[in-house]
This record gives structure tokens, sequence and C-alpha cells, in this order.
């Protein structure tokens, strides 16, 4: 998927990927949400935890900048080559909570991703060497996309196939028509 241009473009592509996801979601009857069949052996509420826990990452090290502290990438107590395990430090922090109490914190969350894609400059998004933690190669906005945007596309794929299986209800989408507009 190509990157957004502009601020306005990223939040469409932000609040789409955000609500589809939130729709698949909804139709999964609370007793399957700790079924560990999704692939990977996840339960929806492991595939919300690691959205959670990337989108808090993606803020942290915004946030870790601006104060003054070295950005610790990707997490602190874990490298780049360790990322199943991270993914599983999101699984335990939340094993004990509902679907229902991981979906408003996603909320929460989403608007804080929101809020920080609205404060800052186009420049700051879009152009690279902008803050220390996303690099020479990078802009910002493609941190986002593989953190947010990119992952919520691929828990949509994944929730479908599972939901495919298990015969559950898929959520009522809007149709793309040949007419329309990404």
């Amino acid at each position: 998927m190509p990157l957004p241009c502009n601020k306005a473009e990223l939040l469409l592509n932000f609040d789409s990927a955000y609500s589809k996801l939130i729709k698949e979601l909804a139709t999964i009857p609370e007793q399957d949400t700790r079924l560990p069949e999704i692939e990977g052996k996840i339960s929806a509420c492991d595939l919300l935890a690691y959205q959670i826990g990337w989108g808090q990452l993606l803020l942290q090290w915004d946030k870790d900048e601006l104060q003054g502290k070295p950005a610790q990438m990707p997490a602190p107590g874990f490298k780049w080559n360790q990322l199943g395990l991270l993914a599983q430090s999101f699984y335990a922090r939340h094993c004990n909570s509902s679907l229902s109490q991981l979906h408003a914190e996603f909320a929460e969350l989403a608007g804080q991703i929101r809020q920080f894609i609205l404060d800052n400059e186009e420049s700051t998004l879009f152009e690279q060497g902008k803050r220390k933690w996303a690099g020479d190669k990078w802009p910002i906005v493609k941190w986002i996309q593989v953190n947010t945007i990119a992952p919520y596309q691929s828990a949509c794929s994944k929730l479908r196939r599972w939901k495919k299986n298990q015969a559950l209800p898929a959520p009522d989408l809007p149709k793309a028509s040949a007419s329309a507009k990404p």
C-alpha cells in the first residue's frame, strides 16, 4: 500500500482501517473472544492487544524524544530480533482483559494517535529526518502506517479467515464500486 501524501489522506486511511477492524471485532460472540484459533494461535483479544501494544509504542517513541530521552526501540528490554517475544508481552499484559475492555482501550488509543497526527505539521510527518527515533530513511508517516494502518488491515484479514472457518457472521461493510476512489 502506498504511503499517504498528506495529513488528510493519512487520517482517512487510519480511520478507515480502524473502523473496519472494529466492525470485524464487533461480530465475535463473547464466548469466542479468547479462542486461540486465529492465525498464529492467537485469540481475538490477543489480536487487539497486539494493535494496542504497537500503537502505544509509536506514541511513546515520540514522547520520549520530545522529553529529551532516547526512544527505546522497539520497546524497553526488547531488540528488533525479538518481536515474537514482544508480541507475547502484549498478550500477557492483557490476558485478563475482555474484548470489550480492550475495545475501550483501543478506542482511546486511536483517539490519541489521531491527535498525534493532527498536532504535528505535515513536514514533521512526511519528511525524513524530523525525529531521531524515526531515523533518516523513513518519515514518521511510514512508522504510523507500519504500526497502525497496515496491521489493522492484516488483523481484519486474519479475523475474516478465522470467521469463515468458524462460520461466524461477517460485518456488513459497504461494497466499493469500481468507480470509487480509494
